[in-house]
């Protein structure tokens, strides 16, 4: 199921996916000294999902296969890390933000149409580019940490996509020379324009099954991750007159249960009356 932030984001939050990252690379990627580098050594982060290499090492890991089959359709990696107009948000921070954002154009369009000019035009989307109402600093300090070229580049294959399927949608010869400008294929464009603007839900939102044998360890990762979704849990203290929070004791009895479910491999490896309630088989 899409996550409850995906689906009520006042964002507009229209991509869930995932990627297959090397998960021991990434304090070095966090750490390189120039932060205009951090961008691209996130980037070097995620692992092709086709490679045969990444293949041979999931399926050792043990990464289901429908797994791998949701990563090689994720429409995240294709923004990403395919046509690299997703952007990650603050990479200063070094957080290594796994929510990608694509530059809005539409402000490009509206500079170029108020000047009495066509707005779908490619040269002059192209040579509008640095009139931008949200100015490419200002983005480039949202998603870049400051580096304007990579932006820029990113708004180039938004116009280009734009101009192209304009001339594509009004049966005019489509001209390979827009696509070729931005360093991609017109059936790479294409590709680009299908997820952007056409793409159904089961092609946006791409989430596997959780797995049966892996139930146990995402229940306890609620129990032990400090939810508050279930009463005496975690932070679920009381305030005393004066302001002060007071934290519960945890019972004796509830400690060793919880042990217990940590440890279990299974809901049958449980003690009775531990699993919730129901028959055990």
């Amino acid at each position: 199921m899409p996550t409850v932030c995906s689906e009520t984001c006042v964002g507009r939050l229209r991509y869930l996916g995932l990627f297959l990252y090397d998960a021991d690379a990434v304090l070095a990627a966090a750490s390189v000294e120039d932060e205009h580098d951090l961008y691209q050594a996130q980037l070097d982060l995620m692992l092709d999902p086709n490679d045969p290499a990444v293949l041979a090492a999931a399926r050792a890991d043990g990464i289901a296969e429908d797994w791998i089959t949701a990563a090689q359709a994720s429409p995240v990696y294709q923004l990403a890390k395919v046509f690299k107009v997703a952007l990650p948000l603050h990479p200063e921070y070094r957080t290594m933000p796994m929510v990608w954002y694509i530059p809005p154009l539409s402000p490009v369009v509206d500079v170029v149409a108020n000047t009495g000019h066509d707005g779908e035009d490619a040269g002059n989307l192209f040579a509008a580019i640095d009139a931008l109402r949200i100015p490419i600093e200002y983005l480039a300090g949202l998603f870049t940490a400051g580096d304007t070229d990579v932006v820029d580049g990113v708004l180039r294959k938004l116009a280009a996509m734009r101009s192209y399927m304009r001339s594509v949608n009004l049966g005019e010869p489509a001209d390979a020379r827009i696509p070729a400008a931005v360093g991609l294929t017109e059936d790479e464009l294409l590709a680009m324009f299908r997820l952007l603007a056409i793409a159904k839900y089961e092609d946006r939102y791409v989430i596997p099954t959780a797995h049966q044998e892996q139930a146990g360890k995402l229940e306890e990762s609620v129990l032990e991750g400090c939810s508050l979704d279930f009463d005496g849990g975690p932070g679920m203290g009381t305030t005393t007159p004066v302001g002060e929070l007071r934290y519960d004791p945890v019972a004796v009895e509830s400690f060793h249960l919880t042990r217990q479910r940590a440890e279990a491999d299974r809901h049958d490896a449980l003690p009775d009356g531990a699993g919730g309630g129901g028959e055990k088989k």
